[in-house]
């Protein structure tokens, strides 16, 4: 990783460290979400909140759609519970290629390949919650190198810069 992106990355840990989310915020994106899926939004810890909020906020919003995807990308990680120090691997790992080392580490390894996995875990969770099949597609396929669906690469585009 170069050096902008571990800058990049420290910004995040920064940014979720210092996440809030106020009762205005919350309003703001449950209206963009049946009440299922605002309730799965509410089970994200706030700095993943704090992020689909401003996710969303970049996106286009007059795509109802790419709202809700922008606000439910992440849903996954609710079956996923890492703090920061376990986040920070998962990214040093990323970086380093050493991705199936560290989900065969003792004790953290199984929920770090669940956070690994949180793109599929969210698309279980919302086809569970009743969710329309193109936004399961995009939270499916939100860390994909090649989406099928147009919608999630303008995701992508923006996930990464938020």
């Amino acid at each position: 990783m170069m050096a902008g992106g571990w800058l990049y990355r420290v910004g995040q840990v920064r940014a979720a460290r210092r996440a809030v989310m106020s009762e205005a915020d919350r309003a703001e994106a449950s209206a963009h979400l049946a009440p299922p899926l605002a309730e799965l939004f509410l089970r994200m810890p706030i700095r993943d909140q704090a992020h689909a909020l401003r996710v969303m906020r970049r996106v286009d919003s007059s795509e109802p759609l790419l709202c809700q995807a922008a606000l439910l990308h992440d849903v996954g990680k609710i079956e996923s519970p890492l703090g920061t120090p376990g986040r920070s691997l998962v990214v040093l790992a990323n970086a380093t290629g050493t991705t199936d080392l560290v989900v065969r580490l003792p004790g953290i390894g199984p929920r770090i390949r669940r956070y690994i996995d949180h793109p599929r875990l969210g698309a279980d969770l919302l086809r569970a919650a009743g969710a329309d099949a193109p936004l399961v597609q995009i939270v499916a396929e939100h860390e994909s190198r090649e989406p099928s669906h147009p919608q999630t690469a303008v995701l992508q585009s923006v996930d990464e810069r938020e």
